[in-house]
């Protein structure tokens, strides 16, 4: 009660010392004139009203205030949706939507490459055409149908492991951007999606069938002694003898053989030079060969190209099954929102094409002209989803995204399509199908529930083996 007073004799006597300023004929206040403060001659009245309508005046201004921004934290999203939850501003309980719509309080942070839609056969013409003009090779489909979960410069450092110079991976990922937007636009005249499984892929991974007949062990190594003795009437060498030529083979390496057993040449590089006149006419050879059987040995490697390159693929392919999932969220008044890789406009075709747009409306949509960071990525689908980042699970298949969810606080669910399983672990949970998840799933992992990591039994083979050790009891007369 003190301290109350002595404040107010404080206020008080302020007061009256600026009445009595005034008195002195200092002039009229411009403050009180206007009825606010007055910050000079540069003073405007416009600045004024804008200033006074702040960014932080009401939960949507704060809101469109951070979706203007490149970069964003957790604190940045938390103190947005915890003025939206303040009861002064919503004038409702907050507990009461955790009773009565539980569900509600989560989001869902969905991935459209790999979690939605596959866009694997577009990122192979564009990968098959980045590899060719940088130099580079690829080694599997799988390597095509992993690098289109990502970025261009983050394919090259996640999954192909090219090049660790930053200036080539800007290179790759216009050359990659140049020929995704090519193949889009190809594949924007027909718009022809299919419906993806894990039973497709497959399907479309088993090989060809060999069952055709091919030339015998016999008619190779003949093939092979009818090259060198080619050769060795070319360059006035002494033919080599069967038994020297099937040396050679059983050895794998023909410079060796040039050297060591044929006795031609001590000099690398002439070695090197017949080698490659060699192998020019065993390919003539061998391609004339696979006729008879009538074999195209042009067109068996556009075939074997076409599967390496993953060309073989769908452009797009929407998931099975996640249609459903998206309806069961809804349901339950769980919002979500949406993460991708391409432009708007490209995004947009997608949805509409795949008819996920009614899903995830504009306002619900992160697309890579947002420029976020990998980490902000996701923050920005929990600004749009309206959830605290830890309130928020993400779908995403790449090993990297369980990182850095659980960085943010968030939760990560993966599905064992793109990666093995064993490559998920850092995941939550992890699914072969969209329809083995359900909504208790979603419940488990936010107490901190996981039944799909428990360690596997280990068989106990020497317990048998040992000897059990009889007790011994000693029996006396007394007793």
């Amino acid at each position: 009660f003190d301290e109350a007073q002595w404040e107010w004799e404080r206020e008080e006597r302020q007061r009256k010392a600026d009445e009595y300023l005034k008195k002195r004929g200092e002039g009229i206040s411009i403050s009180d004139v206007l009825g606010r403060e007055y910050f000079g001659p540069m003073d405007d009245e416009d600045d004024y009203e804008k200033e006074r309508i702040s960014y932080f005046s009401s939960f949507q201004a704060r809101k469109d205030e951070l979706l203007t921004y490149e970069e964003l934290t957790v604190e940045d999203i938390n103190n947005v949706i915890d003025f939206k939850e303040d009861p002064s501003e919503t004038g409702y309980n907050p507990y009461l939507s955790k009773v009565q719509r539980p569900f509600s309080e989560y989001g869902a942070i969905f991935r459209l490459e790999g979690v939605l839609v596959d866009l694997i056969g577009l990122h192979a013409k564009a990968w098959q055409k980045v590899a060719k003009t940088h130099g580079y090779e690829i080694s599997s489909p799988d390597e095509v149908r992993q690098a289109s979960l990502y970025k261009p410069a983050d394919a090259v450092r996640e999954v192909f492991f090219w090049t660790e110079d930053i200036f080539e991976w800007e290179a790759i990922a216009d050359t990659h951007k140049a020929a995704f937007n090519e193949a889009f636009n190809v594949w924007l005249e027909s718009k022809n999606v299919e419906n993806a499984s894990e039973d497709d892929y497959v399907a479309d991974s088993t090989p060809a069938d060999n069952s055709r007949a091919m030339p015998s062990d016999n008619e190779m190594s003949s093939m092979y002694n009818l090259a060198w003795s080619k050769l060795s009437a070319e360059l006035d060498r002494t033919p080599p003898t069967a038994d020297e030529v099937n040396r050679g083979i059983l050895g794998q390496d023909w410079e060796v053989a040039v050297k060591d057993i044929f006795g031609w040449s001590e000099d690398p590089d002439e070695v090197y030079d017949i080698v490659v006149a060699y192998d020019k006419i065993l390919q003539a050879d061998y391609k004339i060969m696979l006729a008879k059987y009538g074999i195209d040995l042009d067109k068996v490697n556009e075939e074997d190209e076409q599967s390496l390159f993953g060309l073989n693929f769908p452009d797009v392919s929407i998931k099975d099954g996640i249609k459903d999932w998206l309806d069961t969220l809804r349901d339950v008044e769980m919002s979500f929102a949406l993460v991708s890789h391409l432009n708007s406009d490209q995004l947009d075709v997608i949805l509409e094409a795949t008819g996920l747009a009614e899903y995830f409306p504009p306002d619900r949509r992160v697309s890579s002209e947002a420029r976020y960071s990998a980490r902000s990525e996701y923050l920005g689908g929990a600004l749009r989803a309206e959830q605290r980042p830890e309130q928020c699970v993400v779908f995403d298949n790449t090993p990297i995204s369980a990182t850095i969810a659980h960085d943010l606080l968030m939760k990560n669910i993966a599905f064992v399509d793109h990666y093995a399983k064993y490559e998920l672990l850092t995941a939550d949970v992890s699914f072969g199908y969209v329809s083995d998840l359900d909504l208790m799933d979603i419940a488990k992992i936010f107490e901190g529930i996981r039944e799909d990591n428990e360690p596997m039994l280990e068989l106990d083979v020497s317990s048998g083996l040992l000897k059990q050790q009889r007790k011994l009891r000693t029996a006396f007369w007394d007793e």
